[in-house]
């Protein structure tokens, strides 16, 4: 059986994300110093912008949960991303 695209984009977003962190983490030369993951990191930390805008009061409780934030902003993307496709392809046929 196949899974939906849907589900994929689900587990592949935060995936990716994951990926992300850890060759940020892992990278031997200082921030912004020409490492792989830089090039990545704003778009992917860009939904904090939005949620710190809207906490601006609860800034030191938003700081311990930003990585389970952006996992999930992610997974919500990809969730979405998928759900086109499979809708598109369901229409196209």
């Amino acid at each position: 059986m196949k899974v939906p695209y849907a589900v994929q984009g689900f587990i592949f977003a935060p995936a990716l994300i994951s990926m992300i962190f850890i060759l940020k983490i892992t990278c031997p030369a200082a921030a912004g110093q020409g490492c792989f993951a830089d090039n990545f990191l704003e778009p992917v930390f860009m939904p904090l912008k939005f949620l710190y805008k809207v906490f601006q009061n609860h800034e030191s409780v938003l700081a311990l949960h930003e990585p389970l934030f952006i996992i999930g902003y992610w997974a919500l993307v990809g969730l979405v991303a998928g759900l086109c496709v499979d809708l598109f392809r369901s229409c196209s046929h």
